[in-house]
């Protein structure tokens, strides 16, 4: 049976940064739904909120009834990704991209920091703590929507509702984690994978953030391996270099 795909994007993306991704899927045979979450992107006009956004994904895995689905996410998409992975039965597989740190206070903190006007007064003008913050959740390079600044602030604040370590110990599928082998931010990537049943750890070979997007095809590369069952899980992976 041919296996379906959601990709979901991350953070103050949209569903146009999977383009390359889907076109390549679709090509292979395999039916593919990109989400749009609330605030992003056609919804830019609707408020963001954890609750809907796994909505939107588990609505989107349910929508081929009982056919076998593999959700694919990237940062934000890649938590929520994994959170509906353990809640929904037909899903046989998650791929995380990006995904190296939890949620945590101090990480949003930083960005909302270094967001604010303030941030020109910072050594750097807020550069580090920006970047440590985009590295799991902001967009970087992507294409299509940005979340408006009035909503941003709330939207960042809603992050501490994902557990991603929880999450992964409930999982009962295959997991494949997706860092950039030069991304210094990946700071919970070891507890991801010690809670993780099923995992695969993928690193991108001079890539400081994967969820970047800067080398589209070693993602359709991947995603295609993992659907024909080349890259099976509890080991690690390094991607070959271009």
């Amino acid at each position: 049976m041919t296996t379906c795909v959601v990709l979901v994007h991350g953070l103050r993306g949209s569903s146009a940064e999977w383009e390359t991704q889907r076109n390549a899927l679709e090509a292979h045979g395999h039916p593919v739904v990109v989400v749009e979450l609330p605030g992003h992107g056609s919804r830019i006009d609707e408020p963001f909120s954890i609750g809907e956004s796994l909505v939107t994904v588990a609505d989107a895995a349910r929508s081929f009834g009982t056919a076998p689905v593999f959700i694919v996410g990237r940062g934000l998409g890649g938590h929520l990704a994994v959170e509906c992975g353990s809640l929904i039965e037909t899903v046989s597989g998650v791929v995380a991209v990006g995904c190296g740190t939890q949620a945590l206070n101090w990480v949003l903190d930083s960005y909302r920091i270094a967001s604010m006007s303030t941030h020109h007064l910072l050594p750097d003008r807020g550069a580090t703590m920006s970047s440590a913050a985009s590295s799991t959740f902001v967009r970087a390079g992507s294409s299509g929507g940005v979340a408006p600044s009035e909503y941003f602030a709330d939207t960042l604040r809603q992050l501490d509702e994902l557990d991603t370590r929880a999450a992964l110990s409930r999982l009962q599928v295959p997991v494949w984690l997706l860092n950039g082998q030069l991304d210094r931010f990946r700071m919970q990537e070891n507890a991801f994978l010690g809670a993780a049943r099923q995992f695969r750890l993928v690193r991108q070979p001079g890539v400081r953030l994967a969820a970047r997007f800067r080398r589209p095809a070693d993602t359709v590369r991947l995603l295609l391996g993992i659907l024909g069952g080349r890259y099976p899980t509890r080991s690690r992976l390094t991607l070959p270099d271009r």
